[in-house]
């Protein structure tokens, strides 16, 4: 390895572009490229032709370079067959004598192979942003793609021994691990290294193998948009490192390279791995092993820039990806492996534990012997099951976990009302309880939190007694202090007949129900083992105990999450079965879940019009709104800048509370006498000067512009109107006449003879910049034009309408001496 950048090529540009002609017989200029152990020149014709020219390292051999050649024609001519638009890969060019590969003396007599390419289009995947779910699933589909075409490919000097390949990860940094110069890097690369040699290492032999690209690296892979302007993976380059491997080296290089400097690395692997298995379905046996080969990959690079910055410790390209590199192993330090693997078999359509199937087959065969958890009868058809979703009306507007008062509050008057002794909380509900902090989870697209309960809870009065269940022993306790966390938790181990593990936990006990247990104690079937706790000791809660199965704990001890994120919910949902298996509430007393997005799609096309568009190409089902937010069913918060309703806040405290005292007594218009009409009028006008002393109620914006139309027509006796271009006034047809938003858009008539457009005055998009100080002026011309040729027909405008320019689709700016000069203008005439 010392001596391949040791004995890396060293032309100029001016070199490059005499081999070039000499060679090949091109005029072109010549650009450097970077690379680590060749060199690499972007050529140029004058015509616009584009080729990279390749000059190999003085270690490299004719077989090496073949098999690179071999293997992009062999591309070429099948990829098409998947993507007829796409080639996927450079075309291999020959010289004027006919060659495919050529060579030339370097430095210090060295001997240089040199070929030529064509220059594949594209942006370098490492420079494109974002790197949404649909680009990295565009990025798994073509390594699927690319390892199908090279599944019937093979050249004797693909079969080498290679420092990149993945099969030498463990020689590799057991070699150059001791070159990393801080110690608690060293161990963490020596952590996963132990890691993989236990438990990927000796799966190995029995994978699939193949020639592969193997260097699918964010530079590498190639970018383009589709015809919808969707960014996709369209081509790969430099197969400089392809040898005959296991094939899912493949994808383990382009999701180690795909997860750096991500948040949220997991969820970006899994966009790619369900790509790839799309169109290159993955065994099992590489699904096991994908996340250690994963973080090899990471370690090998790290290990190789160790050892090559020794080498030359001033060529930075050599460290490019190790900064974050290093930031992507500690993140992966933190995630549990057996999670990327449930992650992984659950984007691919699998069941994300294996065996949490028969795990829940065994507890529904066993239901007669399963014994209570709490003194009251559950299996009885009277349950008091509480509706704490994200739209619960139970609630109210109070519906964060800060205010726990109020939530006992309202839980307990719910089933005092009732007459209920215990009231049940759902599995698998969204939740805006889980508001603060510690519930948020970074991400790269949309921000997330936890909000999905993966436990069952039951509302008693703290003291209440808790059973087991079933027999066990006791895995581990702890009391979680923090504020929101489970306070006092009990985790019991169970076992199936068939020797699967499963676990139970009971969570917001009291403290004296931690006293005297013991791990490993044995704890049978009725058992009190414990008590619920008081919200002073159970983690800020009202009194309840959390009921959560588990088929994984995850080696974790005494704790467990009791709340999923909505992106994650379907592994969690496996890791964590419905609870109810066990307690045995009638699914009757259990209220409908509401409608799929599906569902009410295709009841709006049946029963909707059209024009009741839907935003965003993901629908969002909102069911709660509060203050400046809007919030979905999953409990997900979104910002509006799009209602125009809300004025105040979506549900403003003193507005519902003003309906809910007034709508009980009376609710009508305003034909008859009233004081509150001329209280309301009263406090609205004390904001306005003087000159506006009367007010017209309207219900709705589209009406107000009506109004304020028919006032102007009336006023000045005229038809015309000047409107700015992308204005939007209103959904009635006279405002769609002066709304160019609506009557120039899709299905649109176009504007009346009686409408004028004028040029939207944007200073960033638009003709005259902000740099210019006679800038509204510039653009207070075009109303000046458009008012002469008004004029010359013999008419007058009867108004200048200017407001509501939203609706163009951008930001606008509307510099204050337009508007001056505008309407001084439309007051002349």
């Amino acid at each position: 390895m010392s001596s391949i950048v040791q004995h890396a090529p060293r032309f100029s540009e001016t070199d490059a572009v005499g081999i070039a002609h000499d060679l090949f017989g091109l005029r072109v200029s010549a650009k450097s490229l970077d690379s680590e152990r060749d060199q690499n020149f972007h050529l140029e014709t004058s015509d616009g032709k584009a080729f990279v020219l390749k000059l190999a390292n003085a270690t490299e051999t004719y077989e090496v370079l073949d098999l690179q050649n071999q293997a992009m024609m062999h591309i070429i001519a099948n990829f098409s067959s998947l993507n007829p638009e796409r080639t996927g890969a450079p075309e291999v060019c020959t010289s004027v004598q006919g060659a495919w590969i050529s060579a030339v003396e370097g430095m210090n007599g060295a001997t240089h192979f040199v070929r030529l390419l064509t220059y594949l289009p594209g942006k370098p995947f490492a420079l494109v942003i974002p790197h949404d779910k649909d680009l990295l699933s565009s990025l798994g589909r073509f390594c699927g793609n690319l390892n199908h075409v090279l599944s019937d490919f093979d050249h004797a000097a693909a079969h080498r021994d290679f420092h990149w390949d993945l099969k030498n990860a463990r020689r590799v940094i057991e070699r150059y691990v001791a070159f990393i110069d801080l110690p608690e890097k060293r161990d963490l690369v020596t952590r996963f290294l132990k890691r993989f040699q236990l438990e990927s290492e000796p799966q190995l032999p029995h994978l699939p193998t193949s020639v592969i690209h193997n260097d699918a690296n964010d530079y590498n892979v190639l970018v383009e948009p589709d015809a919808k302007w969707r960014n996709q993976v369209t081509g790969v380059i430099d197969f400089g490192d392809m040898v005959h491997t296991y094939t899912i080296s493949e994808l383990a290089i382009a999701c180690a390279y795909a997860m750096l400097n991500k948040a949220d690395p997991l969820s970006a692997a899994a966009n790619v791995v369900g790509g790839y298995h799309q169109t290159y379905p993955l065994t099992e046996q590489e699904l096991v092993v994908l996340f250690d080969l994963i973080c090899m990959r990471l370690c090998m690079s790290v290990c190789h820039s160790a050892n090559q910055h020794r080498m030359e410790p001033d060529n930075d390209y050599l460290r490019i990806s190790e900064k974050p590199a290093w930031a992507l192993l500690k993140k992966l330090a933190d995630l549990h492996p057996r999670f990327a693997w449930y992650a992984f078999r659950q984007t691919c359509g699998l069941p994300a534990v294996p065996n949490a199937a028969r795990i829940v087959d065994w507890l529904q065969d066993n239901q007669g012997k399963i014994g209570k958890i709490i003194d009251s009868d559950l299996h009885t058809e009277h349950q008091l099951v509480l509706d704490l979703g994200v739209g619960s009306q139970l609630l109210g507007g109070d519906v964060e976990g800060e205010n726990s008062a109020a939530l006992t509050t309202h839980i307990f008057q719910h089933m005092q009302t009732a007459g209920v002794q215990v009231a049940i909380g759902r599995y698998n509900e969204a939740r805006l309880f889980y508001s603060p902090g510690q519930f948020e989870v970074p991400t790269d697209e949309i921000p997330e939190r936890r909000s999905i309960h993966l436990g069952m809870d039951l509302y008693l009065q703290s003291g209440a007694a808790i059973y087991a269940p079933l027999a066990g022993k006791v895995h581990s306790f702890r009391n979680n202090s923090a504020h929101l966390d489970y306070g006092p938790a009990i985790i019991l181990e169970h076992q199936t007949r068939d020797d699967d593990t499963f676990y139970t936990l009971y969570g917001h006990l009291s403290p004296e129900s931690l006293q005297g247990l013991s791990v490993e104690a044995a704890v049978e079937k009725g058992a009190c083992i414990g008590r619920v706790g008081e919200t002073r000791t159970n983690g800020g809660w009202p009194p309840h105990v959390h009921f959560q199965i588990i088929t994984d704990l995850l080696d974790e001890h005494g704790n467990f999450p009791g709340v999923a994120r909505p992106s994650q919910r379907q592994i969690w949902l496996t890791i964590s079965p419905d609870p109810n298996i066990i307690l045995g509430i009638p699914q009757s007393c259990f209220p409908s879940q509401g409608r799929s997005h599906e569902a009410i799609l295709n009841a709006r096309r049946q029963h909707l019009g059209r024009n009741l568009s839907i935003s965003y190409s993901h629908p969002l089902k909102i069911v709660r709104g509060r203050r400046q937010y809007l919030y979905t069913e999953d409990g997900q918060k979104y910002l509006d800048g799009v209602n125009n309703v809300c004025h105040v806040g979506h549900c403003h405290p003193h507005v519902v509370a003003a309906g809910q005292r007034q709508m009980p007594v009376l609710n009508t218009n305003t034909r008859y006498l009233h004081d509150n009409i001329i209280e309301y009028s009263r406090k609205l006008l004390a904001k306005f000067p003087e000159p506006l002393h009367v007010c017209y109620f309207v219900c709705t914006g589209s009406e107000a512009n009506e109004l304020a139309l028919r006032m102007a027509r009336t006023y000045t006796g005229r038809q015309d109107i000047i409107t700015v271009d992308g204005a939007y006034h209103g959904n009635t047809q006279v405002l769609i006449d002066i709304s160019p938003y609506k009557h120039d858009g899709p299905g649109g008539r176009g504007r009346p003879p009686w409408v004028h457009k004028v040029v939207m005055p944007d200073t960033y998009r638009g003709p005259f910049k902000a740099t210019n100080p006679n800038t509204g002026i510039q653009y207070a011309e075009h109303v000046r034009e458009v008012i002469d040729g008004i004029q010359s027909n013999g008419y007058a405008p009867a108004a200048f309408i200017c407001e509501s320019l939203l609706g163009c689709g951008g930001q606008i700016v509307l510099p204050d001496n337009y508007l001056r000069e505008a309407f001084r203008h439309v007051r002349s005439v």
